[in-house]
């Protein structure tokens, strides 16, 4: 289904007064021709000049009014196009999951607690978290207004897709079927539209630990019109709205919470984690497993299947390859995280028919940050060197078929990302003589900094990217670069990372399906500005991109933005966004592909198991 689908539904749907004036328009009849429907034909002959005359400029008010709708139109249905996201309605989403259904053996059964892996972020607040090994065992107790699904499908969730008023006001109903879970503060009440309002206001609030305000930072009011209805204003068309509301991370917290327990309780307590999601907490223990059970209240009728998830706080390999042949856990590693490598040797010892394989479509990275504000890094030269020496191919090899080389923007935001045999074409990015070319420029711009290689600081790394830190470090000892590595834990590495106190981090980096995320992590004043970068030539882009309409408008931009980046100020060192293989037990059914983590909560609400043993 295409966006125009979606927008010519709805307005036939919703025909106003106004949509009756514009159609009239549009087949020349007029707002005059509508009165004389409505009220009759027994006007006088000598007022009909008068009536003419009247019914010619209402006509063309109809027209102009008309113009500017279907201009505002056109803008609304660019900025879905923006995510690459046709809208699905909760008829096709019904169709989908029967789809699913009829794939399986049978249809879905009731009954079960999934299982997988997790790995401690310690940070349970979605307006914080920025750690993708957390989100499973936590998340699944929250909701989306709307959610971005498999491909960036923009989906109805606990309010209905949005209606267009004009290019910058959208209108969102709320479900009357959607209630906080049954736990206090809360205590199972409706969510409302000002819910809604507070949900989406509080990820703009001012708090430096707040990494995702600059997502809807165009909006200018959130107002409950009557209690399920929403409406949005942008101070300025913002190209990315409609998908920022839906970003996996934008789950709905209450002020009702946010009052009883703190920002800080939201982050760290679970007892304040009371959201409308499919889930909700039993048990959290921080480091050892989350238990979370089944929502008897949740506003899909019918789902989740399951009677709970179990995630158990364990990554390593070996532990997990075993527990996953036992029948112990359901996924090889987590419900949107897969090596296939680890796959392909789990299948040599169960056989193919007991390992199902799903590819996903991630949004995330492993990111190399430099902190501009600490020596040597504050020179471009020594940051531009260390772009040339590291090798892609080799990072590449190392992630085992979970990432594929990348860019500074994500594969899955279509035609703004850069593909992977452009960017094997650039320096940094090339192999063969080519990388002798570049490893040889990475040497002469080493030298001409002037940098004492004694004072280098030594890098970080969070366990989870530790291998990609130690390909760097001896990447960059080919030109003569020298680095310590210290491995911290992953809280640890995001505490570094946002605090500001590293000089070379690795680091996952979530991505998003509008190009517009690098507002965040390259505006002067962005939340994930990490490192400290700031150029006003980025600055003005980055505004230019998420103002302007269309994507044949914004590719440009994003062009310019991302040629700057990679060739005059290497901020980040880009290299890879992932493409996991998500490995299950074929018990489990029904699970497809998803966006990322959120979004396979999603997935695992349509899920259910048959023919597992003791279920």
């Amino acid at each position: 289904m295409t966006t125009r689908n979606y927008w010519q539904r709805m307005r036939r749907n919703k025909m106003s007064r106004r949509s009756l004036l514009r159609a009239s328009a549009r087949a020349g009849v007029g707002a005059a021709g509508l009165a004389l429907v409505g009220c009759g034909g027994d006007d006088d002959d000598d007022d009909q000049p008068a009536a003419a005359q009247v019914a010619q400029q209402q006509e063309q008010q109809a027209q102009q009014q008309s113009m500017r709708q279907e201009q505002a139109e056109q803008q609304a249905e660019q900025q879905v196009q923006q995510q690459q996201a046709q809208t699905a309605t909760a008829d096709e989403q019904q169709e989908a999951e029967e789809a699913a259904a009829q794939a399986a053996d049978s249809g879905p059964q009731y009954g079960g607690v999934v299982t997988y892996f997790a790995d401690s972020g310690g940070i349970l607040d979605p307006a914080i978290a920025d750690h993708g090994g957390n989100d499973s065992a936590w998340l699944p107790i929250y909701d989306h207004i709307n959610y971005l699904d498999n491909g960036g499908v923009l989906t109805s969730a606990m309010a209905e897709l949005p209606e267009v008023v004009d290019d910058v006001t959208f209108i969102y109903n709320i479900k009357p079927n959607v209630h906080w879970q049954d736990k206090p503060p809360l205590n199972g009440r409706q969510f409302v539209a000002e819910d809604a309002a507070f949900g989406l206001a509080r990820f703009g609030q001012d708090n430096p630990e707040f990494i995702l305000k600059d997502l809807l930072s165009a909006v200018d009011q959130y107002e409950a019109t009557d209690e399920l209805t929403l409406r949005i204003k942008a101070r300025e068309v913002f190209a990315p709205l409609l998908g920022a509301v839906g970003e996996q991370r934008v789950l709905m917290v209450s002020r009702d919470a946010v009052e009883a327990f703190g920002d800080d309780g939201i982050a760290s307590n679970p007892e304040a984690g009371v959201g409308t999601g499919g889930m909700q907490y039993v048990t959290w223990e921080d480091g050892v497993v989350t238990e979370l059970e089944r929502n008897p209240n949740y506003f899909r009728e019918g789902l989740p299947y399951f009677d709970g998830f179990r995630s158990n706080w364990n990554t390593d390999a070996a532990y997990r390859a075993a527990q996953f042949v036992a029948g112990e856990s359901d996924f090889l590693f987590l419900p949107w995280l897969g090596f296939p490598a680890e796959n392909e040797a789990v299948r040599d010892q169960l056989g193919e028919e007991n390992v199902v394989e799903v590819p996903m479509q991630a949004t995330w990275s492993f990111s190399t940050h430099f902190n501009l504000q600490v020596e040597p890094y504050t020179d471009p030269r020594v940051r531009m060197a260390l772009h040339l020496a590291t090798n892609r191919e080799q990072l590449f090899a190392v992630g085992q078929g979970l990432i594929e080389i990348g860019g500074p923007i994500a594969h899955a935001a279509g035609v703004y990302a850069w593909t992977v045999d452009e960017l094997r074409e650039l320096p940094g990015y090339r192999s063969g003589a080519l990388r002798e070319e570049d490893l040889a420029e990475g040497r002469r711009l080493l030298d001409a900094s002037g940098y004492d290689p004694a004072s280098v600081p030594a890098m970080s790394s969070w366990d989870g990217s530790i291998h990609y830190a130690q390909v760097g470090q001896q990447n960059w000892a080919e030109i003569g670069f020298e680095v310590d590595l210290e491995e911290t834990t992953s809280i640890e590495g995001q505490d570094q990372r946002s605090s500001g106190n590293f000089s070379i981090h690795w680091n996952g980096f979530g991505g998003a399906h509008d190009p517009d995320i690098l507002s965040s992590s390259h505006q002067t004043d962005g939340a994930r500005n990490y490192g400290k970068f700031s150029d006003p030539e980025i600055d003005a882009l980055l505004e230019k991109g998420r103002t302007t309409i269309g994507t044949e408008n914004r590719v440009p931009i994003y062009d310019e933005i991302q040629t700057k980046l990679l060739e005059e100020h290497v901020p980040r060192i880009f290299f890879n966004w992932g493409v996991p293989t998500v490995a299950h037990r074929p018990w489990l059914k029904g699970f497809g592909p998803t966006n990322h983590s959120t979004a396979a909560t999603q997935a695992l609400y349509r899920s259910w198991f048959e023919g597992k043993p003791g279920v």
